[in-house]
């Protein structure tokens, strides 16, 4: 069997949430190309050729072993824990399934950036140049090791060094305890999109006990579906970005939230609705052009 090398940077999963069941089809918008497009399947978008694939040692290719780790600990749970949201918002039970559902959404809330190919170019770039005069003064046995870490062709795209399940316990347990906004359309005709980030997240100064200059993770903003968008916020924070809860949002607050997604993503949004899109788009910038 062939191994699939078309990686997603969000997952399926998360991509199927603002999916149009009923047209069979998502709405994107690449405000780069200025440009409205549609798909009816999630399998090639937010997704890049060997995104998680990595270099062995002997030279050779791994291509599953991150996708594999990302599956078992990020994605194979995640249309049971939507499932266990939406629940809560009928029961007001936080119960310990629950509790579990949310850590696990904030767990890939808080990885989501770092698998896209724009933060992983990013942090290599970043790596790659402070290494590189310490790397011209190394031996040649060095420099053959630095050249091949960094040696990035149509295989291997990025290092892809960074361990996602122990960097997301990582901060969570830094977080302390988390405390949980949700937020919903008041109108039915509102949406939230999906920005090509996955989620946000925003650091603040929370242990100053230990390092007072330092600024950790103190936020996680994820759009779960096109009609629920939760908040997960460190109990270290001093002022609340969202007050605890579940809150039914107006259009004006959807557009603003929207807005600064993005504002902030690098190319590409999707969303379920066509109009919703294709009027939001407008709204900001009226010389946008209409699908």
């Amino acid at each position: 069997m062939s191994v699939p090398k078309n990686h997603h940077y969000i997952s399926q999963a998360h991509i199927r949430n603002f999916f149009n069941n009923e047209k069979n089809e998502i709405y994107l918008f690449d405000k780069i190309q200025n440009r409205h497009y549609k798909k009816n399947t999630t399998k090639r978008i937010f997704s890049e050729k060997n995104l998680n694939t990595k270099r062995l040692a002997d030279s050779t290719y791994d291509y599953s072993t991150i996708e594999e780790e990302l599956n078992q600990n990020f994605e194979k749970d995640f249309p049971g824990c939507v499932a266990i949201v939406k629940k809560f918002i009928e029961t007001k039970n936080l119960n310990d399934e629950t509790q579990e559902a949310l850590i696990y959404l904030s767990g890939y809330g808080l990885i989501a950036e770092l698998r896209t190919p724009f933060r992983k170019k990013h942090t290599d770039d970043t790596l790659k140049n402070g290494m590189k005069i310490i790397m011209e003064m190394g031996t040649d046995e060095l420099k053959a090791e630095y050249e091949r870490f960094f040696g990035f062709d149509d295989e291997v795209k990025y290092s892809n060094s960074l361990n996602y399940i122990e960097f997301a316990n990582n901060v969570i347990k830094a977080m302390g305890d988390l405390i949980l906004s949700i937020e919903i359309p008041q109108n039915e005709n509102d949406y939230f999109i999906l920005p090509d980030f996955g989620a946000a997240t925003v650091r603040e100064r929370i242990n100053n006990h230990f390092n007072p200059d330092a600024k950790e993770i103190a936020y996680i903003g994820l759009p779960l579906t096109s009609k629920l968008y939760l908040h997960f916020c460190s109990s270290k924070l001093k002022i609340l970005p969202r007050p605890p809860g579940i809150h039914y949002v107006t259009s004006d607050q959807i557009y603003m939230l929207n807005k600064a997604n993005y504002d902030y993503a690098h190319q590409t949004i999707a969303c379920e609705n066509s109009e919703y899109l294709q009027n939001f788009i407008v709204k900001f910038d009226p010389l946008k052009q209409r699908l």
